[in-house]
């Protein structure tokens, strides 16, 4: 086993030794990429997920839980400025369990909690201001639940409850919102701040409600109302009427003039008073009968008539004491007590009632000059359903439009799209440039890889052989003679060049069994200048 690993790395390290210096730097890259990449992989697949443990913590309560996190060596991040402790999603709940048993975050009680730590020796004054205190903390935690509500604080004050007293005064209350940056409350959004903390709180109005924010702007005054809503919900009523209308009879005018070339002003005025109206009215039934119903007849007949009656000449007596002639006397009285019907009638008016008109309507010359006013300003009547008993009005011109606007700002855009254009052709250069200056690089790198790999293979490095003048001398003489024909010498001068050249590849055996290499290489570049 240990063999064959041996003879593997050794296989490995002669591969690794035959490429190129170029070759062993593209790999040497890529094996770094790779442990980057991976590293970085294998970071982002291990991070847990995150999610909040606690946040809107006091500073005390997240240096506790910081703390006792530390010491169960549990990680975490801070965010929010140190009021949101992060820790991994599924230790959340465990966690939570485990800092409640600690008793944090300890916080301040507020809200009903505060009822819990009465006491049976708790004075009725204290009873009062706990109450209070309570009632404040549950207003103040349901309107941080608003979004965009960092905090909020809410003071309350509450009459006293007093017997003998014919005017009783009215509770009011306060509101102190600290809202997050960038965050701006609507009329609807105060007006919900309004009418929450009022119908909280027993006979209170939500006009003596005030609401401000951290900068210290009134949102709502009390005695005042919700001003600020009333006016958005005016203006915002108001701006969708007139948005239609415009709209309207935009499209009528792109279609007779073309686009942009006309320009339509609606300008409405709308009543959003509440108005609420009673009436009586009372109804008589004859052929219903009276509830009740009496009658009272008098009656007298006779020739004398005692003392009494009207006094008058025709009621004078005589001088015996006689009344004077013959008289009778009736007398009737009827009184009835009928049903009548009432009837009472409620009218409660909505809000929203139009006022006024008024429509404006500019045309361009170059194009309405032929136009008949009149019928397009008929057209517009109808368009926005103008009441002239209303007391609306529309103005109907055609003027010259100025252009000058029109064409920078086609110039601009034309000029705009020339350079996106022109920044696309330099990016798409510039990008096609880096990539076949990569692909040159990478291409030069493989061709001198591959032209050191063919030279390692015929040509390895080799140290300079050492031989010395004599040898020299011989060598070059056995190529010179190598190359001439044969000459015809004695037989004296031939032994002794036998010997010699016996003597000089005894040398040269002994050279090439020890140097081989370098023998060969030297043989390679003689065959080379003998063929040149």
């Amino acid at each position: 086993m240990k063999s064959a690993l041996a003879g593997t790395l050794e296989r490995a390290r002669s591969s690794f030794d035959t490429i190129s210096l170029g070759q062993k730097v593209v790999i040497g890259l890529l094996l770094a990429g790779l442990t980057l990449g991976g590293f970085f992989f294998y970071s982002w697949i291990t991070t847990p997920t995150q999610a909040p443990l606690f946040s809107n913590l006091a500073a005390s309560d997240a240096s506790a839980i910081v703390e006792e996190l530390n010491a169960q060596g549990v990680a975490y991040d801070l965010a929010d400025g140190g009021s949101t402790i992060m820790v991994a999603k599924d230790a959340v709940y465990d966690l939570r369990l485990a800092m409640s048993g600690q008793g944090l975050p300890a916080g301040n009680d507020t809200g009903y909690a505060l009822l819990d730590e009465q006491g049976i020796t708790t004075s009725e004054f204290q009873q009062q201001v706990t109450y209070q205190r309570a009632l404040e903390g549950e207003l103040a935690n349901t309107l941080e639940s608003l979004a965009g509500v960092n905090s909020a604080v809410v003071h309350v004050a509450l009459p006293e409850d007093e017997v003998f007293v014919s005017d009783k005064a009215v509770p009011t209350a306060s509101v102190l919102l600290d809202l997050a940056p960038g965050t701006a409350l609507s009329g609807e959004q105060i007006q919900a701040v309004t009418n929450l903390v009022s119908s909280s709180i027993q006979d209170m109005n939500p006009d003596q409600v005030t609401v401000a924010d951290s900068t210290g702007q009134v949102l709502s005054a009390a005695g005042t109302g919700v001003t600020a809503a009333a006016g958005d919900a005016r203006s915002q009523v108001e701006q969708e009427y007139e948005d239609r209308l415009s709209a309207s009879a935009q499209k009528i005018l792109d279609s007779v003039v073309g686009p942009g070339r006309s320009v339509v002003s609606v300008r409405a005025d709308v009543d959003l008073s509440e108005r609420s109206t009673t009436s009586k009215t009372y109804t008589f039934d004859e052929d219903v009968p009276p509830i009740s119903e009496q009658t009272t007849t008098e009656e007298y007949v006779g020739t004398g008539a005692p003392v009494g009656g009207v006094l008058g000449p025709e009621n004078m007596p005589d001088a015996a004491g006689n009344a004077g002639g013959e008289s009778t006397y009736n007398k009737e009285s009827t009184t009835a007590n009928n049903a009548v019907g009432e009837t009472t009638e409620v009218v409660q008016g909505a809000p929203g009632e139009l006022n006024r008109l008024t429509v404006s309507v500019v045309m361009d010359d170059a194009v309405a000059g032929n136009l008949n006013q009149q019928q397009m300003t008929d057209l517009m009547v109808t368009a926005v359903g103008l009441d002239e008993a209303r007391g609306d009005d529309i103005t109907v011109a055609s003027l010259p439009f100025d252009a000058t606007a029109a064409e920078n700002a086609a110039a601009a855009m034309e000029a705009a799209r020339e350079a996106e254009a022109s920044a696309q052709m330099w990016s798409m250069i510039r990008t096609g440039g880096i990539a076949a200056g990569i692909a040159l690089v990478v291409l030069i790198v493989w061709l001198r890889a591959r032209r050191a790999a063919d030279e390692d293979d015929d040509d390895e490095d080799y140290e300079p052989l050492e031989l010395d003048a004599e040898m020299l001398a011989e060598l070059d003489r056995l190529r010179v003679a190598s190359t001439r024909e044969e000459r015809h010498v004695t037989d004296a001068a031939l032994e002794l060049e036998a010997v010699e050249r016996a003597k000089v590849r005894g040398e040269i055996s002994t050279m090439v069994s020890e140097r081989p290499d370098e023998v060969a290489a030297m043989l390679r570049g003689w065959l080379s200048e003998s063929k040149s």
